[in-house]
């Protein structure tokens, strides 16, 4: 998945990995540039996307052992009660799971417990960089908008600052466009200062804005015009 994200027009993705996942993962994620990467401990999950998706990733050997030890489940509803989408990443091929004491029915039916039961998504994959790329592209498909158009986190300290008694309103009416969410409707606002003048403006001043891709653009102007 090379140029997942354009470095010459936006934002880096933040992917916040858990201290505890090995190094490799982390390496294959800084091939693909553009992303600020940062270790540390994490409550739920493993691996933290932009603020947005959470992943918690098992090879089939830990996968196993945290079934013994009473950790899947309690990491499972962890990954259940958050607000952002979230799902388990099972690693390995097939062939290791003869090599545990576990048999084929008695995984089937733990998977289908986690799938059903608490609603959480179960991926496979056969090695860490089929993880990453999985990861990336479940990112992708999970927010609302594709990676080149996609909202970054944190907003400026300045905008947060700014007292608009009307702010919500103007916000709620842009994001009733295609492309565009809460954060880039107050993008939008402080870039032009009021829906009049991002109604009016030019394509190359949308494109001055940070996160606005030309698709997004495209279809906002779409919409206005039409």
């Amino acid at each position: 998945m090379p140029n997942l994200l354009k470095t010459s027009y936006y934002l880096p993705l933040q992917v916040t990995i858990d201290d505890r996942e090995p190094a490799t993962l982390e390496e294959e994620f800084r091939k693909m540039g553009n992303m600020i990467i940062c270790r540390k401990r994490m409550l739920a999950g493993d691996y933290l996307f932009d603020e947005e998706v959470l992943v918690e990733r098992k090879t089939i050997p830990d996968f196993c052992r945290s079934i013994k030890d009473g950790r899947l489940f309690k990491q499972v509803k962890e990954l259940a009660s958050c607000q952002i989408p979230s799902y388990l990443i099972l690693e390995g091929r097939n062939r290791l799971f003869r090599e545990t004491d576990f048999s084929l029915q008695a995984i089937q039916g733990i998977l289908i417990s986690i799938s059903i039961a608490f609603r959480i998504p179960v991926l496979k994959t056969k090695n860490t960089k089929e993880t990453v790329q999985v990861m990336l592209q479940s990112y992708k498909q999970l927010t609302k908008e594709g990676l080149d158009d996609q909202r970054f986190f944190p907003r400026p300290a300045f905008f947060k600052k700014k007292k608009d008694p009307m702010l919500s309103q103007k916000v709620h009416i842009l994001e009733g466009f295609p492309g565009i969410g809460a954060d880039k409707a107050e993008k939008l606002l402080m870039k032009f200062g009021n829906l009049h003048a991002v109604f009016t403006a030019k394509e190359e001043e949308f494109l001055q804005v940070p996160g606005f891709g030309k698709k997004t653009v495209d279809r906002l102007k779409e919409v206005l015009h039409k």
